[in-house]
């Protein structure tokens, strides 16, 4: 079947093939991403760890921030860190292939970011626990704010506020917001 190219018809609707559609999906999910980084990195100081920082892009934007000393980007998976050392490694990003249930950092964290990765690890209780090893005190923390664990097989759970406060018993929540409807951000701060 042949489609209108240049005609009214074609003005009125979109013809778009399935390899365009998923391109297009991907950039969209791709810009949100980064998005998250580019929203939160405005609360970011000090010295940072970026959890499971993947391929490295957001902890350095993170690094962007002039309150911000030094970003260290973690991920578990070497082939990504090894990316991320190549592209985005700079005066104020390092990153370390290391699991966030051993690693204990070298220097004082004043902050954990962690965007879109509790929903990904099996137990719930690792990224408390990677704050008690690393003595961390403030934590910011996305998740999806929708149940998305029916159509993406990584996600593990589907939380609420009320499931990330149960989780992360030992600190207290200061701010909170939704944005867009497509996620939560959370800001802990460990109880005195």
């Amino acid at each position: 079947m042949n489609f209108p190219a240049n005609n009214k018809k074609a003005d009125q609707h979109i013809f778009l093939k399935r390899e365009q559609l998923l391109e297009i999906e991907q950039r969209i999910r791709i810009q949100r991403h980064v998005e998250r980084y580019a929203l939160l990195r405005q609360f970011a100081k000090g010295v940072v760890c970026d959890a499971a920082c993947g391929c490295g892009y957001g902890s350095f934007l993170l690094s962007t921030n002039p309150d911000v000393k030094s970003v260290i980007g973690i991920d578990a998976d070497e082939q990504i860190i090894s990316f991320a050392k190549q592209e985005y490694e700079s005066s104020k990003t390092n990153f370390i292939n290391a699991d966030l249930n051993e690693w204990v950092s070298a220097q004082k964290i004043d902050m954990l970011f962690s965007v879109e990765t509790i929903e990904h690890i099996g137990d719930t209780k690792t990224l408390p626990k990677f704050c008690d090893r690393n003595s961390i005190n403030h934590v910011i923390l996305t998740y999806p704010s929708k149940k998305t664990t029916h159509y993406n097989p990584y996600h593990l759970y589907d939380f609420n506020l009320q499931d990330i406060l149960n989780i992360f018993d030992q600190f207290i929540c200061y701010r909170h917001f939704n944005w867009e409807y497509e996620f939560d951000v959370v800001f802990l701060t460990r109880k005195c």
